[in-house]
């Protein structure tokens, strides 16, 4: 069924409790994924665990996440609704946590909260920004923004629940509650109504109500001659006839691209919590209009995908920078373990997991209003951040205060976000919409293969050298890497319009040649 076709309310009525179910799952989803550097050091405490080994709790999650969101994106979404799927994915993540309390292993809790928690994040979180596309559209920008600014409220709750837990009932006791509190995602799956469910207008009800209203309206889809035989005394016109205007829902459901221009641009950076929280919601779910979608097989959807980006040396360039500058996100995981391997205690380690949530939180903000700055070039907004952390994190050697680190958090917390507030805006303006979701895929990939190695790689160093220095030094590393990257866009955007260039007069030339 063509989106253009579905008679579901648009930016009103039940619009608005899409809305909330959205935020609400993002609220509890999101917020645990921000808040696991909590268990993380208390698993490390309590199986007596290497850092490397643990680490692959969070690496082999974002892998199978990539395993199940693209497929789900691409085309899941296309045979199930986003309910059903979210109903997949909320009952695999609370039984991911409710077996993790049985867990005696490292290895056990790499099966529930890797393996089965990440297929359960798949199939949960893309859908709900997939449905937000379809009850919003002049105000898209807007709930969008709303519903991922609710995982970053989740962000600085969830550590103070998960803490409170910890204290009274343990980490066991704590799992169990966090299973009991994503069965809370059900009550908001269930308000997730398929637009299917709406009854659609079809253009031959739309006539008759048209013709009841104006019935001096000929219908010019019928032939002349037929006409002209049956009412020989009746001359038709051959001009095309005005039909009375009547505004109808599917009518507001495709406003113009200027309304859609006026949407608060600074919200969509709010969106991107990480690239594997992508808003897709902007993305267009059909390629032609004369395809219907449903008829096609899964390796159909695969076959069309367009691989013509990896031929610009721009977006090349800019995939490697992004990835670079995604490693520094990964402190996040180790920051409590730091923390207290430097003598701070629990209560001051989640004033810092708060702390850094909440400046990640205004970092995107700001972020999104510089680069609606056409004098600001994007890709500086993102180096002048790589930098700050690149900097700060050669001196990690001397945080051994509460104060030090509250510093620290800060600035890195404000910092560390940025590439993915902006990563949405940059590729489509490199590829423009219609290639958004190959280079998407591609950023994905990316970015699972670069948290799958970084992240084991970064606790192999510091169960090599003892601390977390190494580590630290290597993510500034990469900090630094992504600054040069980033530098050299100029050049790569230079190489892309000579090539341009260059096609362009071939087919001008051939077109001459033809002529001639």
């Amino acid at each position: 069924m063509d989106e253009e076709n579905i008679g579901n309310p648009v930016d009103t009525g039940w619009s608005w409790v899409i809305l909330f179910a959205s935020a609400s799952i993002s609220f509890l989803h999101i917020g645990s994924l921000k808040a696991f550097g909590l268990f993380f050091v208390e698993f490390l405490e309590m199986f007596d665990a290497s850092v490397s080994v643990t680490s692959l709790i969070v690496s082999i999650q974002n892998v199978f996440y990539a395993l199940i969101a693209l497929p789900v994106l691409s085309i899941g979404i296309r045979f199930l609704s986003s309910r059903s799927l979210c109903f997949i994915g909320a009952i695999l993540c609370t039984s991911a946590y409710a077996m993790s309390v049985f867990a005696m292993n490292v290895e056990f809790l790499i099966f529930t909260l890797s393996i089965v928690f990440g297929c359960g994040s798949g199939f949960l979180f893309p859908p709900t920004l997939v449905i937000l596309g379809r009850y919003f559209r002049k105000r898209r920008g807007l709930a969008n923004g709303l519903s991922m600014a609710s995982a970053c409220l989740g962000s600085l709750a969830y550590p103070l629940f998960i803490r409170f837990c910890m204290d009274e009932y343990g980490v066991r006791g704590a799992l169990l509650l966090i299973s009991g509190i994503y069965m809370h995602i059900f009550i908001a799956v269930c308000l997730l109504t398929p637009p299917e469910q709406y009854r659609p207008k079809t253009k031959s009800k739309l006539q008759e109500k048209e013709n009841l209203l104006n019935p001096l309206v000929v219908d010019t889809s019928v032939n002349d001659s037929s006409l002209s035989s049956s009412l020989p005394n009746i001359r038709v016109p051959r001009e095309p006839v005005r039909k009375r205007r009547t505004m109808t829902i599917s009518e507001d459901i495709n406003p113009s691209n200027s309304n859609d221009r006026r949407t608060l641009n600074f919200s969509k950076y709010l969106s991107n919590i990480s690239l594997m929280s992508i808003s897709t919601v902007d993305i267009s779910l059909q390629k032609s209009n004369n395809v219907k979608k449903k008829d096609m097989k899964w390796y159909e959807h695969v076959k069309n995908m367009d691989f013509s980006v990896l031929k610009q040396t721009e977006f090349i360039l800019f995939l490697v920078g992004f990835c670079f500058s995604a490693v520094p996100a990964i402190f996040n995981v180790f920051l409590p373990a730091f923390a207290r391997e430097r003598g701070i205690t629990d209560n001051q380690i989640l004033i810092l997991v708060c702390i850094i949530g909440f400046m990640d939180f205004l970092g995107r903000v700001v972020s999104g209003f510089l680069s609606d700055n056409p004098r600001i070039r994007t890709s500086h907004i993102i180096v002048v951040p790589m930098f700050a952390i690149g900097t700060i994190s050669q001196f990690a050697r001397f945080l051994n205060s509460f104060s030090t680190f509250s510093a620290f958090v800060t600035i890195y917390g404000f910092f560390a976000g940025t590439p993915f507030a902006l990563f949405s805006a940059m590729t489509s303006k490199l590829v423009g919409i219609e290639k958004f979701p190959t280079a998407y895929a591609f950023l994905i990939l990316a970015q699972t293969c670069t948290f799958a190695t970084v992240i084991p790689l970064s606790g192999y160093l510091r169960d090599v050298t003892g601390n977390y220095n190494a580590a630290c030094h290597f993510i500034g590393t990469n900090a630094f890497l992504s600054v040069i990257l980033f530098l050299f866009e100029p050049f790569a955007q230079r190489i892309d319009q000579k090539r341009k260039l260059n096609v362009q007069t071939i087919i001008v030339h051939n077109g001459d040649s033809a002529k001639h």
